[in-house]
């Protein structure tokens, strides 16, 4: 017999304290982030957090925000989306010391990441410890979010001053974390949940002040009717507000987040540039603990397979050296062939079990017999194809986006 979950079958009071938990979870978030700062920079920090949203007033946005998750989804994928990936996971003695004193990421992109605000950049002691705290989850979370903001921009209901409303949870559900359950009473199957835990809350929580602090400055060259362009960006990569509604005198609960990218889209889309991948659902399950290789790679392919369906060719290989470098995973040469290798086959390997690959080939044939095979591993070409859906997916894609084109010349 299946078990049964009953939502909500806590007492109001239960409720209540969950809320009151999670507003302290916020606030105790908050106190980390600018622990270290100085009264002024920490007033500056909170403000750019909270500038366009309403902290104590529920907002009717939520009331239509309806949580699902779809087999893919259609996430942001600019340069900036490429370069915060890439400093969250990147070794953290790769960030280094800038003119102005702040710690700044330089993305293989040409693009600059920093902490803190374009005024106040984030001193030294709190940078580092900042940047310790960049991981996986944060680069998911992000992914998610600008997913949602994507989908959900256009939607009136749901969206306002170009920001969109997300809820809480549904950064957990899109994770595929199950909410906490407990036995009705022994010997029943009948289950009662009280939700998720709050440290999975308090993490994605985390990863959004993360996200919200991490600024993108530099140059990206587009082509705009044939001609190179210049487009220049320094700012937030993402901005959200806290909405919440009051519980009692001195307490409230949040609702969930009024989210959107920075400024930068505004300016790619100025010149009519749209930059999005499809990413599948299955990615946003891989454990970053236990999954760590599978989801790095994967992250990277999706940027990858989007610029190849531009070319319109999925085929071209890859060295094995340069897929780990792009999916910023760092040999390990102590250990290369008895561990790190068959590792990073495994990975892939899953990737294919779970059709986020279509085809993973190595091209390249290597003697295993010899002392040190693994440099001609390293060298090896492999083709590494998407699945037949996103192939087709994009196809489509290409063909709306030449009838619009043809449409417009007419």
């Amino acid at each position: 017999m299946d078990e049964e979950y009953k939502e909500g079958a806590e007492l109001p009071e239960r409720t209540t304290n969950q809320d009151s938990d999670l507003s302290m979870l916020f606030d105790q978030a908050l106190s980390d982030a600018t622990e270290g700062m100085s009264e002024e920079e920490a007033t500056a920090y909170i403000a750019s957090l909270f500038e366009e949203g309403e902290l104590d007033s529920e907002h009717s946005l939520f009331a239509y925000v309806t949580p699902e998750v779809t087999s893919s989804m259609a996430v942001t994928n600019y340069r900036p989306d490429q370069a915060v990936r890439e400093a969250s996971l990147a070794q953290k003695d790769r960030w280094k010391p800038g003119s102005d004193g702040e710690l700044f990421y330089l993305a293989s992109n040409a693009l600059e990441v920093y902490l803190g605000t374009r005024e106040h950049p984030l001193e030294l002691p709190q940078a580092l410890k900042q940047i310790r705290q960049l991981s996986e989850s944060t680069v998911l979370t992000g992914r998610i979010l600008l997913g949602l903001w994507n989908i959900r921009r256009y939607n009136h209901r749901v969206s306002k001053n170009g920001s969109v409303a997300v809820l809480l949870e549904e950064i957990l559900q899109w994770q595929g974390i199950q909410k906490h359950s407990r036995v009705a009473h022994p010997g029943t199957t009948k289950r009662y949940t009280d939700g998720y835990r709050t440290e999975q809350k308090q993490r994605v929580i985390q990863d959004l002040l993360l996200l919200a602090s991490c600024n993108v400055r530099g140059t990206s060259t587009i082509v705009v009717k044939g001609k190179s362009a210049a487009i220049e960006v320094d700012g937030p990569y993402m901005r959200y507000s806290v909405v919440s509604r009051k519980t009692g005198p001195e307490e409230k609960s949040i609702i969930g987040f009024l989210v959107s990218p920075g400024d930068w889209i505004s300016t790619y889309e100025e010149h009519h540039h749209q930059y999005l991948a499809e990413v599948d659902s299955q990615i946003f399950k891989l454990n970053p603990q236990n999954d760590r290789y599978a989801l790095r790679l994967a992250l990277y392919l999706t940027e990858r397979w989007r610029e190849q369906a531009r070319e319109g060719d999925f085929s071209t290989p890859i060295t094995m050296s340069d897929l780990l470098a792009a999916s910023m995973i760092a040999v390990d040469e102590r250990h290369l062939t008895v561990r790190f290798i068959p590792r990073i086959e495994d990975a892939l390997a899953q990737l294919e079990s779970m059709g986020i690959v279509g085809k993973q080939l190595c091209l390249t044939t290597i003697d295993k017999t010899q002392a040190r095979w693994g440099k001609e591993w390293l060298a090896s070409h492999w083709e590494i194809l998407p699945p037949l859906a996103l192939i087709r997916e994009y196809e489509a894609i290409g063909k709306r986006a030449s009838s619009r084109k043809r449409r417009g010349r007419e």
